[in-house]
């Protein structure tokens, strides 16, 4: 048996594409669409997250920019196979009355699906639709072209699986094709491949990057136009190296069985109708950040120079991303207005916090050095004072810091004046929580580490050198402040509780102490 793969929503511009292949001769076009989502499926099938999602942002830019009228872009969401029929029976109508009014006219009819499903039917709800059922509706619908697209979808873990069960794939059949141009069935992914969902994009990994083409990112001939060959080029290379970070890989391909196959205009960048365009004058990696909207992701992209991005009017965060490097800056596209960003003006962040905030996949090492303070652990004796140098690798959830340090502390009487040398290390774990706004980070965690202590006397009599080691613990209060990307400065106060060795009268005993401290270093960030 073999796997039939279905591409993430993007497929739904492609089919849109096939109406503009009719012959130019064509007086007017009118374009049709039955969007379909359903995020349940048999009752033995996850639930989904976004094939209602996907199948709702691909409905709007079929209206915004692919040229569907709203009045004929049907969206189902969660619909039952009864509800999806009669959607069917609405658009053969109007294609019907179309055909009475407008002699000349052409009409193209896309049904696409995003939901669980099989090589033989739809799975809506506990109740399946064939896809025979589905096909027969289309054709007795009239339209001149007639696209068929499927998003069959199963959940996985954080990068979530797309695909369908296991079985034989449906096929074309030279009779299923309509007089005048045709039908087409468009699958995804290369053979034995499945299409991935990505829970940061909330979406799917191929539908995401192919409406960032379609917004103009793939416009590599900057015409204002958005062609088949141009979307789908951009959405391959970005789905690849997307991709490439996950389990698998995900290859895109498609196949167009039509009379009449040229290379078309799917999207045209012009803004209104409540958009604005945003020119992205440097080259670089984006991520298009809709802050209006709970901070959805609206695009993740790989811009040439001088790319223009439609937008819905609103404030949006941009980050660019470089191979260390995280630059930000906020914006407001206003309708029918173009906002140029140039690099220049956005602002470096922080290395630190570049990981800690999942901008980068990578970890960040540091190095630094300080001065410490903190007080004795024998009465008597003055405040350790010293110094450290220190190595930290800052992670996604944490922050781990290894430190050597030294500290003198000194103690006399009128008998005997005493010397403390101490040469410690310890390792360290905080979770930071960073304060953009204001390069701040503030946090908590803990420390454990020990010291070597020797001790020397000068006096009258007789008073050998000491020594020991000293084992110490302590929860630590961090503040981070960040006034450049590659350098922090870091204050880290807490109370040490030692195990030592100590007197006690005449004999030594085992006792834990406790003493203050705190530490100021600086840390450069490593290339």
């Amino acid at each position: 048996m073999r796997r039939l793969e279905t591409m993430t929503g993007g497929l739904l511009v492609l089919g849109l594409t096939l109406l503009a292949a009719m012959p130019a001769s064509a007086a007017t076009q009118h374009r049709y669409a039955l969007v379909v989502g359903s995020n349940l499926g048999e009752s033995d099938e996850t639930p989904l997250r976004y094939a209602e999602r996907d199948a709702a942002r691909l409905g709007d830019v079929l209206v915004r920019l692919g040229g569907v009228q709203p009045q004929n872009m049907l969206l189902v969401r969660g619909g039952s196979p009864a509800a999806v029929q009669g959607v069917l029976v609405d658009l053969a109508g109007r294609i019907a009355r179309q055909r009475r009014t407008q002699k000349n006219s052409t009409a193209m009819l896309l049904i696409y699906y995003s939901g669980h499903a099989s090589a033989g039917a739809m799975h809506l709800n506990g109740e399946r639709l064939s896809f025979d059922r589905l096909r027969s509706l289309v054709r007795k619908a009239g339209a001149d072209v007639s696209v068929f697209i499927v998003d069959a979808c199963r959940s996985g873990g954080l990068t979530r699986v797309k695909g369908a069960a296991p079985a034989e794939p449906f096929e074309i059949k030279v009779d299923d094709r309509l007089q005048s141009h045709g039908e087409a069935i468009i699958t995804s992914s290369a053979q034995g491949e499945d299409a991935q969902e990505s829970d940061r994009l909330r979406g799917g990994i191929f539908t995401h990057h192919l409406i960032g083409g379609l917004l103009g990112a793939a416009d590599h001939s900057d015409d204002d136009r958005v062609t088949l060959a141009e979307a789908y080029r951009y959405a391959y290379g970005e789905t690849l190296r997307t991709t490439s970070r996950t389990r698998f890989v995900q290859h895109p391909t498609y196949s167009l069985r039509l009379k009449g196959r040229q290379d078309v205009t799917l999207t045209r960048i012009s803004a209104g109708a409540g958009l604005g365009r945003l020119h992205l004058r440097d080259a670089g990696d984006y991520l298009i950040i809709d802050e209006d909207r709970g901070d959805e992701v609206v695009a993740e992209l790989a811009a040439n120079a001088r790319t223009d991005l439609l937008l819905a009017r609103g404030r949006y965060l941009i980050r660019r991303r470089g191979k260390r490097a995280v630059a930000e800056a906020r914006v407001t596209i206003a309708e029918g207005r173009r906002t140029v960003l140039a690099a220049e003006v956005m602002k470096q962040v922080p290395y630190g916090q570049t990981v800690r905030r999942g901008m980068q996949e990578r970890n960040i090492w540091s190095v630094g050095a300080g001065a410490t303070l903190a007080g004795p652990i024998l009465n008597g004796l003055s405040n350790n004072v010293g110094g450290a140098l220190g190595l930290q690798v800052d992670l996604e959830e944490l922050a781990l810091h290894f430190r050597v340090r030294y500290a003198n502390a000194g103690g006399q009487n009128n008998d005997l004046t005493l010397t403390q040398d101490s040469y410690g290390v310890d390792l360290g774990a905080y979770k930071l929580f960073d304060i953009p706004a204001i390069s701040l980070g503030l946090g908590l965690g803990v420390r454990i580490g020990g010291d070597a202590i020797q001790q020397q006397f000068e006096t009258t009599g007789s008073a050998p050198q000491r020594r020991q080691w000293v084992w110490r613990a302590a929860p630590v209060a961090r503040l981070e402040f960040t006034p450049w990307s590659t350098m922090a400065f870091t204050l880290d106060c807490g109370v040490d509780v030692h195990l030592a060795r100590l007197a006690d009268g005449a004999d030594e005993a085992w006792q834990t102490p406790s003493a203050p401290f705190c530490g100021l270093s600086w840390s450069f960030y490593l290339p």
